[in-house]
């Protein structure tokens, strides 16, 4: 309770043996951060001095140290920071690294995973000649069945109705060259 009472009186910036000690406010706004980056850095292990104030010495030391190690890190997969004998297995590793997922793609595909582009475009365009033919000659089909109730030219109407929509319905649905409108059935 006497510390509490202490710090109160104290403030929220203040000199404790030679450092500074800052609230979190403070601190925050020293580093350039917010406070609930601060208590980020707390969980990585940066030290304060006690709950809510930070020793800003030893922050900056921490965010210093931390700061070396990723520009560390960066400078171990940097090809142009890299010694000629560093390149060399760097390179190495992103050379076996490409033949592993080379391989391992040729396996999937051997294993029947994938399949070559040509079968699919192959099979797809004979699925949608198929589809094509079937439902051109739909029209056709109602028309001669509705024939027998409305007379022949009501029913050529119907039947160029019903081709005209299929046929719209198919150069929507079609990528180039599987269907062309006006080509031949097979």
């Amino acid at each position: 309770m006497a510390d509490e009472e202490k710090v109160e009186q104290k403030g929220d910036l203040y000199f404790e043996g030679g450092t500074i000690i800052a609230s979190t406010k403070y601190a925050a706004a020293y580093f350039g951060v917010t406070p609930a980056t601060l208590s980020n850095w707390v969980k990585a292990g940066c030290p304060r001095a006690r709950h809510g104030y930070y020793d800003i010495k030893a922050v900056t030391e921490w965010n210093a140290q931390k700061e070396g190690e990723r520009l560390a890190e960066v400078a171990r997969t940097d090809p142009a920071k890299m010694s000629p004998s560093q390149m060399k297995t760097h390179y190495d590793a992103l050379l076996k690294q490409a033949q592993l997922e080379a391989t391992q793609m040729k396996n999937q595909i051997a294993g029947g995973e994938y399949l070559p582009k040509t079968e699919i475009v192959s099979s797809l365009s004979r699925l949608f000649s198929l589809l094509r033919a079937s439902v051109i000659g739909l029209g056709h089909e109602l028309g001669m069945t509705v024939a027998s109730y409305i007379d022949a030219d009501e029913a050529r109407k119907i039947d160029k109705l019903i081709t005209d929509r299929v046929e719209d319905a198919l150069s929507q649905m079609s990528v180039d060259g599987v269907y062309q409108p006006g080509a031949d059935l097979p």
